[in-house]
C-alpha cells in the first residue's frame, strides 16, 4: 500500500479562515480553490435566511468547504499514523493515497454544486407546468465540474492533472447516487461536514450551542472495516454527544428558528404562484437560481417579473424588505398524522389549504384576502438526525478489541430512542399569516384545524 506522503506536505503556505485558523495549503488545493467555479462559493450563504435574525450569519460555503477538507485531512493523518487504527484497516479498507486524494477532493467538492437558498427550493417539489422546476444542488455536482472558464480550464481538468483522480468517481462519492467504499466517511453521523458547518455557524450565529470537541472526537475514530465507517472508542462518547445535542440545539435555536422558516415558506409560495401564473418560467428561474448570488438573487426575482407586479409579489417585497409574516399556531408533529404529511409533501395541496382558508377568513371577517397571505410551513419528514446512520453506528471497546452498537452499548444515553425524541421536539407544524391576520386564525384554531383535516 502506498503511504500518502501528499498528507503531510505544505507546498504553498497557509489559508487562514475562521474557527481552524491557519490551514495548509498545497499545489493541488491551490490550484483548485482558486478556480471561479470554487471561488462562486464565495456568493452562496450557508445560512440561507438566517442573517436576517442573527446578522453575524453571513459566512460562505466558500469557507465551509475548506474547513470540511481540513477536518479531512486531519482524520486521515489520525487513521494512517496511530498503530490502534493501522491495526484495525483491512485489505479492502485500507488509506492508500488514491484512497485519501479521493475522500479529500469529495469532501472539498460537497457543496460545489451549491447555488442560493438550494435546500429550501430544491425540497419542496416546486413545478411549472407539472415539470419539478429545481434540480437537487447535488445533481449539479458534475456540470459544475465540467465547467471552463478562459484561463482555468475546468475542475475536472484540475482533478485529473494535479490530484490523479477520475472527476466522475469524486462525483459520485458527492452525490451519493451509487455506493462506494469511502461514501460513509463523507456523509453520516460523524462526516466532518456536520463537524465544521455546527462550529462555524454556532459562531457566525454568536450563539453557545456549537462547542464541540473536535480534537478529541478525531482522537477516538477508528476504522469500522466491517461496515465500511468510522467507529470511535470510549474517549471519544462524550464529544460525540455534544455533537448531537449541538445539533439539536442548532436545530431548535438556529436554523429552525419560526422566523428563518418563514421567509423560507414565503419564498416557496412566491415561486409556486409566479410559476402558476407564469409569471416565471421555468427555464429563466434555472438560470437565475444556478449563476446567481445570495445577495442578488431576491433584487434579480423582482426585477424578472413582468409590471405591473402581480398580486404575490408582495410575498417577495415583504422578503426584501424584512416583513416576515407572524406565527398564528403551532403544532407538534404527529408522525402517524396523514393531513400533516400530505401538506408537507404535497406542494399543491398545501396551496389550496392556504387558499381555503383566506377565503374562510374573506366570509367570517368580511376581508378581501388574494390567497397568498396565509402560508403553512409543514416540515419534511425526512430525518434530520441521521437516525439510520447512527443506530449503525459503533462502538470499539479497546480491551475486549470487539465493536458494540454505540446505541445498545449501555455507555450513553443518546440511543436511539433519544434521537428519536430529539426529531420529535425540533419539528413544529406552524401556520402564519400576514401581521393584521394571524390573531384571527389562532382565535378560530379549532375551525382552521377542520379545514386543514379535511
Amino acid at each position: 500500500m502506498s503511504f500518502p506522503e501528499f498528507l503531510f506536505r505544505v507546498e504553498g503556505g497557509f489559508i487562514r479562515i475562521p474557527v481552524w485558523g491557519h490551514i495548509p495549503l498545497d499545489d493541488a488545493l491551490k490550484k483548485t480553490i482558486s478556480h471561479p467555479t470554487f471561488l462562486r462559493l464565495k456568493g452562496i450563504k450557508q445560512l440561507s435566511f438566517a442573517h436576517y435574525v442573527f446578522p453575524g450569519a453571513t459566512h460562505t460555503r466558500f469557507e465551509h468547504s475548506i474547513g470540511v477538507y481540513h477536518l479531512t485531512k486531519l482524520i486521515l493523518q489520525r487513521l494512517l499514523t496511530n498503530p490502534l487504527t493501522q491495526s484495525l484497516q483491512t485489505e479492502r479498507f485500507s488509506f492508500d493515497e488514491h484512497s485519501c486524494k479521493l475522500i479529500l477532493a469529495s469532501s472539498l467538492l460537497h457543496d460545489i454544486g451549491h447555488y442560493p437558498h438550494a435546500h429550501l427550493v430544491e425540497n419542496t417539489a416546486l413545478t411549472s407546468k407539472n415539470e419539478i422546476v429545481f434540480k437537487d444542488h447535488q445533481d449539479l455536482t458534475m456540470e459544475r465540474l465540467l465547467a471552463t472558464h478562459e484561463g482555468f480550464g475546468s475542475i475536472a481538468e484540475i482533478l485529473e492533472q494535479e490530484w490523479n483522480l477520475d472527476p466522475t468517481e469524486v462525483a459520485t462519492m458527492v452525490t451519493g447516487k451509487r455506493k462506494m467504499k469511502f461514501s460513509k466517511l463523507v456523509s453520516g453521523t460523524l462526516d466532518p461536514d456536520k463537524m465544521d458547518y455546527l462550529m462555524r455557524d454556532a459562531h457566525h450565529c454568536s450563539v453557545p450551542y456549537g462547542n464541540i470537541d473536535i480534537e478529541r472526537l478525531i482522537e477516538s475514530f477508528v476504522p469500522d472495516a466491517k461496515r465500511e465507517r468510522f467507529a470511535i472508542t470510549r474517549k471519544g462518547i462524550a464529544p460525540l454527544e455534544s455533537l448531537m445535542f449541538a445539533k439539536y440545539a442548532m436545530m431548535r435555536n438556529v436554523y429552525w428558528h419560526h422566523t428563518v422558516r418563514t421567509f423560507s415558506a414565503m419564498l416557496k409560495r412566491f415561486l409556486q404562484d409566479a410559476f402558476d401564473e407564469e409569471q416565471l418560467s421555468q427555464s429563466k428561474a434555472q438560470q437565475m437560481f444556478y449563476h446567481n448570488t445570495d445577495e442578488r438573487i431576491l433584487d434579480d426575482l423582482l426585477d424578472a417579473l413582468p409590471k405591473p407586479l402581480f398580486a404575490s409579489a408582495e410575498l417577495l417585497i415583504a422578503i426584501v424588505e424584512r416583513r416576515p409574516y407572524k406565527r398564528a399556531i403551532t403544532l407538534p408533529i404527529e408522525p402517524d398524522s396523514t393531513w400533516q404529511v400530505e401538506l408537507a409533501t404535497n406542494a399543491k395541496c398545501r396551496k389550496e389549504k392556504e387558499l381555503e382558508l383566506c377565503r374562510y377568513l374573506n366570509r367570517k371577517f368580511q376581508l378581501n384576502l388574494k390567497g397568498y397571505e396565509v402560508i403553512i410551513d409543514a416540515p419534511s419528514s425526512k430525518s434530520i438526525f441521521d437516525y439510520d446512520d447512527f443506530a449503525e453506528l459503533h462502538l470499539y471497546h479497546e480491551k475486549r478489541q470487539e465493536f458494540v452498537p454505540f446505541s445498545d452499548s449501555g455507555e450513553s444515553a443518546f440511543t436511539k430512542n433519544f434521537i428519536s425524541e430529539f426529531e420529535r421536539t425540533t419539528k413544529k407544524f406552524r401556520i402564519t399569516a400576514r401581521a393584521d391576520i394571524a390573531q384571527k386564525l389562532s382565535d378560530h384554531q379549532h375551525h382552521i384545524l377542520d379545514i386543514l383535516k379535511a
